[in-house]
């Protein structure tokens, strides 16, 4: 309760600052509120190609992205304990004609009507229920729920890579088949350029010449609620490299919200990344995918490389979280119950690239290459 309390009196004077601000006109300007900023710095870089520099981006302490090769109107941290800047960043919000978001905000429930949000979702496509759908939504009191349906409300447009990822959306934040902009994600416009891709595999390799001349696994799960300092992983993965054999290498890659806390896992062949490793990147040097209810398989499709499923805790999960339909039919693999499976499924299923390539069709629809300029088309009204 005294929480809730506190986030009402946070929103308030919230409304309040932008209240204050709403005296002055909106101004040709788009700003980004980003917590990951991969799809800003495309759409950015797209609209600087197009000529449009008015470019505000409000950065909160879980963004990572790097703005500076941008021509931008300024970057300004955004967070509450930084005071001026905070105000600073709201005042850019209430006077922008456009502003882009890339996650839930509660600032948005007290939004100015004037200016146009769009919701720049950090994922590509789907597994798990999210937002209005997520079965722990029924544990929160009826002041939070009606500020969530407040936020999502506000979202005037949302971009979306597919029809399945816009069906998704209508029922995840109770919108309306007009609500969405069909650009496809930003972001897998790196999945068409072959030249980066060549360059990042290189820079990669570089980085880890133990992965040379190796057939590259990589393990990205998703988080855990109740595990963001010290994610459990009952798998062996000791185990699973020797019975792979040398012709292996294991990457593992925690999901961003995770605290890269892994112990016990010392092989010459099996490297734990951190953040600083972009998961986009790492995808251009893999071979076989292992994931479970992550949205990384959606992009990694592009690729049509296998992909295998691993869901440890999948009751658990599916009570918990919940899945849009069946869960073996919204993955492009085989589903495994233990390392068993695992290693079998590596080294003897015969992976069919047709599946992956109907997958990509299918969540990946709107995205062919060109999505930052269509959507940098769309806002600056070409």
């Amino acid at each position: 309760m005294r929480k809730e309390w506190l986030i009402k009196l946070f929103l308030l004077i919230n409304k309040l600052f932008f209240g204050l601000f709403s005296i002055f006109p909106t101004r040709d300007k788009i700003t980004f509120l980003c917590d990951f900023g991969d799809n800003a710095s495309y759409t950015i870089q797209a609209l600087n190609n197009k000529g449009y520099t008015n470019i505000v981006v409000l950065t909160t302490n879980k963004c990572r992205t790097d703005f500076s090769q941008h021509t931008l109107l300024e970057q300004v941290p955004f967070e509450v304990k930084n005071g001026f800047k905070y105000i600073k960043g709201m005042y850019h919000l209430a006077t922008s004609k456009t502003l882009l978001v890339d996650n839930y905000f509660p600032i948005l429930s007290v939004l100015p009507a004037r200016i146009e949000c769009i919701q720049l979702w950090h994922a590509a496509g789907a597994i798990k229920k999210f937002a209005l759908s997520d079965p722990s939504i029924s544990y929160r009191s009826p002041a939070a729920v009606q500020r969530f349906r407040n936020v999502y409300a506000r979202m005037d447009k949302i971009v979306v890579g597919s029809e399945q990822m816009s069906k998704i959306f209508r029922l995840a934040f109770h919108k309306a088949p007009n609500a969405f902009l069909r650009t496809g994600i930003p972001r897998t416009d790196f999945y068409f350029d072959e030249e980066r891709i060549a360059e990042t595999k290189k820079n990669i390799t570089e980085q880890h010449p133990e992965i040379a001349g190796k057939k590259v696994v990589l393990y990205a799960p998703t988080f855990r609620d109740l595990e963001l300092q010290n994610q459990s992983i009952p798998i062996n993965f000791n185990r699973i490299i020797n019975e792979l054999g040398e012709a292996y290498i294991l990457l593992i890659k925690l999901h961003p919200a995770v605290a890269h806390s892994l112990k016990n896992i010392h092989h010459e062949r099996i490297l734990v990344l951190d953040n600083s490793h972009a998961i986009d990147e790492l995808l251009t040097v893999t071979d076989y995918l292992i994931s479970d209810y992550s949205s990384i398989p959606f992009e990694f499709a592009f690729f049509e490389k296998p992909q295998i499923f691993y869901p440890y805790d999948i009751e658990q999960y599916r009570m918990s979280r919940g899945f849009w339909s069946d869960y073996k039919e919204l993955v492009p693999g085989p589903v495994v119950e233990s390392d068993d499976e695992l290693i079998h499924a590596i080294l003897h299923v015969a992976f069919d690239s047709r599946l992956l390539e109907d997958y990509s069709k299918q969540w990946n629809t709107f995205s062919k290459g060109h999505s930052s300029s269509t959507l940098a088309d769309y806002l600056i009204g070409n």
